[in-house]
């Protein structure tokens, strides 16, 4: 397939708007604070990365280059993720165990896809900006790795009823 620079800034830029818009959707459905505030935290660490690109956009899009023949590898696996995690995150019924697998699998595939783009770069300051969102995505990946250790290690402190409760009874009048 041929590419241009701003199909690249464009590929990246739906991708990070698919993530927030599913993090804000998980947010929405959780009960605990912890994990909320957390995903609202990646949330909105998505818009930044969604800023940064336009600015590399509008900085880097006077120097267009022709379009250029690449193979993204990357590209499938992306599009099946987040063609998955839009259909899991659309269900009336949520399974937070299942999106925050396909939120995590989102993440390295982001990860991948933006190394895998930077090798395309037109110039070194685009490359370097590629690379830079790779490593926040790495960044996201553990948050979310971690949040997903603790939904399992304690699932009940998860559920509605039992958080609920916990969040009454428990003093904090030390």
């Amino acid at each position: 397939m041929k590419i241009s620079d701003a199909e690249v800034f464009d590929i990246a830029l739906n991708a990070e708007i698919r993530t927030k818009e599913a993090y804000e959707k998980m947010a929405s459905l959780t009960k605990s604070d912890i994990i909320r505030d957390e995903l609202l935290f990646l949330a909105k660490e998505e818009d930044k990365h969604k800023q940064i690109i336009k600015r590399m956009m509008e900085r880097f899009g006077s120097r267009e280059r022709e379009p250029v023949m690449i193979e993204l590898k990357a590209m499938g696996e992306f599009k099946v993720i987040t063609e998955k995690m839009a259909e899991v995150v659309s269900k009336q019924d949520l399974n937070l165990d299942e999106v925050y697998e396909i939120a995590m699998q989102a993440e390295k595939a982001s990860e991948t896809l933006y190394r895998e783009l930077s090798q395309f770069a037109a110039n070194e300051e685009t490359k370097l900006l590629l690379n830079m969102l790779a490593d926040m995505e790495v960044n996201h990946y553990n948050i979310l790795k971690k949040q997903y250790e603790y939904i399992m290690q304690y699932p009940d402190v998860y559920k509605e009823e039992f958080y609920e409760q916990l969040m009454k009874e428990i003093n904090f009048n030390f």
